[in-house]
């Protein structure tokens, strides 16, 4: 497809971006969490967005693991019920992609990669059958190693780089801000600032302290006092979370 950002001036890029952010930073459940994700899919021309936090390589259990762990599940009618029902995100080639690579990739390169060629086969061949092709993946690393990942699926998957990298950015943000409202609410008395959330944001994609302080226009020194600061009630809610419920 034509990349969303066509013909449009940076200016209302720059305006377009923050729109988006702003609506993902106003849900206030999960619900709404996944409203702004699958209008997100519907702007880069894709039929399915389902992600949430990747589940271990021995799990078993595909509804037990999604109820649990996703975020969100837009799909064409029929294909989750079919997915759920025949238990395949054990088998599902993309999720064995996920236990092994932290980079985005497409769904073409997780099949290539997949080493049991029959789950490729059923799995491919049936969400071919309803209008799932190709789609792009999206690995999310959060501070404590765990893994969250987003897959974005279609009848094909033509996205400019410009858009990648912009889709990128938006569900490394969505996924974020669901973390966040899962957060017991005893430990929302001590929330991140916003320059806190900015911070870890961008070291989330890889970006040095220097780096982000030239970007938020702040000190290094600055950015290490937010990450710090960042990590220590990160720390604190991680404890409390441990001792009120099962670690997810």
């Amino acid at each position: 497809m034509q990349s969303v950002a066509n013909g449009l001036r940076m200016t209302d890029l720059f305006w377009s971006t923050w729109e988006i952010i702003s609506l993902i930073e106003q849900a206030a459940d999960q619900n709404a969490i996944q409203d702004c994700l699958i209008n997100i899919a519907k702007i880069y021309g894709f039929a399915s967005v389902f992600g949430g936090i990747v589940p271990p390589g021995d799990m078993r259990n595909s509804k037990t693991e999604i109820q649990a762990r996703a975020v969100v599940q837009y799909f064409p009618k029929g294909w989750g019920a079919r997915y759920v029902d025949q238990n395949y995100l054990p088998r599902d080639p993309i999720l064995a992609r996920l236990q092994k690579d932290r980079n985005a990739f497409s769904w073409s390169d997780g099949y290539r990669s997949c080493p049991d060629p029959d789950n490729v086969r059923i799995i491919g061949g049936e969400a071919a059958d309803f209008g799932l092709v190709e789609g792009f993946v999206i690995p999310i690393t959060t501070l404590d190693q765990r893994t969250a990942a987003l897959s974005f699926g279609g009848a094909r998957d033509d996205l400019s780089n410009r858009d990648r990298s912009a889709l990128t950015f938006l569900a490394h943000f969505a996924i974020g801000h669901w973390l966040y409202l899962r957060r017991p609410n005893l430990t929302r008395s001590k929330p991140l600032s916003p320059r806190e959330f900015d911070c870890l944001l961008w070291a989330a994609e890889g970006k040095t302290d220097w780096e982000i302080s030239v970007i938020l226009g702040i000190s290094r020194s600055t950015v290490t006092k937010h990450i710090a600061s960042a990590r220590e009630k990160l720390d604190a809610v991680s404890k409390s979370t441990r001792l009120q419920s099962p670690c997810v």
